[in-house]
């Protein structure tokens, strides 16, 4: 063979040789895991809340309110900002000038809720802390009203834009993923049996949340991105503390009403 051929030869190999070895795969900050973590526990926060606004519509036209165990259902932190309008109707569906406690047999509401909250989250990375930033609209409508109520049935959808960060460390760094999520909510037959007091949770109906979105996600010096869609169902009835299963796609998990944690997911 040509010197200069063989040389040449021997050259690409080496070149080859050397792209083989350093042909490695850096494995991502986070995976689907962990992104479907975080989606469950956002969405547990929101379908948590909603609980809490329908009893919040209730106490808007003064009927009657749960206290479970001394926590206010319908109480949020401050800053938070809840716009409601509302229509009655009476058992024909005709709007009603004003609402009547004989004659109303629902009532209809527009929500809008603007929202920050703050609190600790206990994820697949451990402890973190969880901000979201809060925009959803709500078209909702309790019925049952009508005659001696014996329960009450809040059917509507609605719509989030909400923006999460978590924060928390890795090996020494901070992790932080900040996730934007639209979604559409529904509420379908979520039923209160009266009186509120001894019957504090939803006794059947649902809540589901389809969401989509976007995880930006940096540690240290890297950054990466992820894209989800999820759907995340919370399907009553609640125990006595208030805990109902929430799934998202084929994992279940428990969700407190009170606390809005997430846990237990299997």
């Amino acid at each position: 063979m040509n010197p200069t051929k063989r040389l040449n030869v021997l050259l690409a190999a080496a070149a080859l040789g050397l792209a083989a070895c350093s042909d490695t795969t850096t494995p991502a900050i986070v995976n689907d895991a962990v992104v479907t973590a975080d989606v469950v526990a956002t969405s547990g926060e929101a379908i948590a809340a909603d609980v809490g606004d329908l009893l919040g519509n209730e106490l808007s036209v003064g009927l009657a309110l749960p206290v479970a165990g001394g926590f206010n259902l319908f109480a949020g932190p401050p800053g938070r900002n809840v716009t409601r309008t509302r229509t009655c109707f009476d058992a024909q569906n005709v709007a009603q000038t004003a609402c009547d406690p004989v004659t109303t047999a629902s009532i209809q509401f527009t929500v809008t809720v603007d929202d920050n909250i703050t609190r600790t989250h206990d994820g697949p990375r451990g402890t973190e802390s969880m901000n979201l930033a809060i925009h959803r609209t709500r078209q909702m409508t309790v019925s049952g009203l009508a005659g001696q109520e014996t329960s009450r049935t809040h059917n509507g959808f609605g719509a989030s834009h909400d923006t999460t960060t978590f924060t928390g460390t890795r090996d020494g760094l901070t992790l932080t993923r900040i996730m934007a999520e639209a979604s559409a909510d529904s509420v379908q037959s979520v039923v209160f049996n009266l009186p509120h007091t001894s019957n504090p949770w939803p006794v059947s109906g649902s809540i589901v949340r389809n969401t989509a979105g976007s995880v930006d996600v940096t540690l240290g010096d890297r950054h990466e991105t992820h894209s989800f869609t999820r759907r995340v169902t919370v399907t009553f009835p609640a125990d006595a503390q208030g805990n109902v299963t929430i799934t998202i796609n084929a994992k279940t998990c428990q969700l407190n009403l009170v606390t809005h944690a997430v846990t237990g997911c299997i």
